[in-house]
């Protein structure tokens, strides 16, 4: 996939973390095909039957917060496509469990954005044969792990 598509990818997940109600941090995510196009996106966000914050009264993540990479499988699960093969473009670095559905849902690829202080996720991928690449916004340059 040319770098310029990769970007775009990227992009449509930032735009998904701005639907996200969270205080504290949005994320977005986008999984595609290899060779194009798009089967899954998600934001972090509350179930349906519930409203309001995303954090409670000191700030920190509500435990019943769905991932942004969990709401983009749960699309797919909900349409004929398939996950296996495909490739994720994620605003933030994946948490463990997520790392985990990822895997447990056939990705093969994981494009993030942000570095978060803790690797389990990455470092998760990583021994489970998924390939992660870093792609900042400020350059043109990734980084493969």
């Amino acid at each position: 996939m040319k770098e310029k598509h990769l970007r775009a990818y990227m992009e449509c997940a930032e735009a998904f973390a701005k639907c996200s109600v969270g205080e504290r941090l949005k994320v977005g995510c986008v999984i595609t095909k290899p060779k194009g196009g798009t089967i899954g996106e998600g934001y972090n966000g509350l179930p349906i039957h519930m409203e309001g914050s995303l954090e409670d009264t000191t700030g920190l993540t509500k435990p019943q917060v769905i991932h942004a990479e969990l709401n983009a499988l749960k699309k797919i699960m909900r349409s004929h496509e398939s996950s296996v093969g495909a490739w994720a473009f994620i605003t933030h670095a994946p948490c463990e469990f997520c790392a985990i559905d990822i895997c447990d849902a056939g990705i093969t690829r994981v494009y993030f954005q942000t570095s978060y202080r803790k690797t389990d996720g990455i470092d998760y991928l990583v021994r489970n044969g998924v390939e992660v690449i870093h792609l900042p916004p400020e350059t043109v340059d990734s980084t493969v792990f």
